[in-house]
């Protein structure tokens, strides 16, 4: 009965360590695709601000359509206020099509550095967690695979017999 449940757990312990390799090596290879792309890896292309920042005539054309939520770029604390109301959005309108291409270009290349920032280091930390629990699934898997294999090589008669090493000798007396 002991012989099967030691069995049973190692054979339980080498099919989970399978697993979970299979799932790391599908996370590393999903960060490695975020690390060759990382524009398109989580957002489809658009920045925090849902405009598209694969290019920079797209974002110029997203700026002139869609107003800026932000406020004015002179603004870092929000939305533009006038008279303790938050600006229209035709205010906001107004403001985005003041913008210079100069000053697009700026909030298009910051905005673009930050999801390029953003994405490598979620997909380094990825891999770097993916490959350490692969490594540890590989070590758990081949130490308990030699040991399964150590024990079904002991004949079962040796455990029968109460011989706890086979180097041991047994008392004929």
């Amino acid at each position: 009965m002991n012989n099967r449940i030691s069995q049973a757990y190692g054979y339980a312990v080498c099919f989970i360590t399978v697993i979970v390799m299979l799932i790391g090596i599908k996370q590393v290879v999903d960060a490695a695709f975020d690390l060759s792309d990382p524009i398109r890896a989580n957002g489809g292309g658009y920045g925090a601000m849902g405009r598209t920042i694969t290019s920079f005539e797209l974002y110029k054309a997203d700026a002139k359509r869609q107003p800026d939520t932000r406020g004015t770029p002179n603004s870092p604390d929000g939305p533009a206020v006038r008279g303790g109301q938050p600006a229209s959005a035709g205010t906001s309108r107004a403001a985005a099509d003041t913008l210079s291409d100069v000053e697009l270009r700026h909030l298009y290349d910051a905005e673009r550095e930050t999801v390029i920032g953003n994405v490598r280091f979620r997909a380094i930390r990825s891999l770097v967690g993916n490959l350490l629990l692969i490594v540890l699934a590989a070590i758990m898997f081949g130490l308990h695979w030699r040991w399964l294999k150590r024990r079904d090589a002991v004949p079962v008669a040796v455990y029968a017999s109460g011989v706890t090493s086979i180097n041991e000798p047994t008392d004929t007396r």
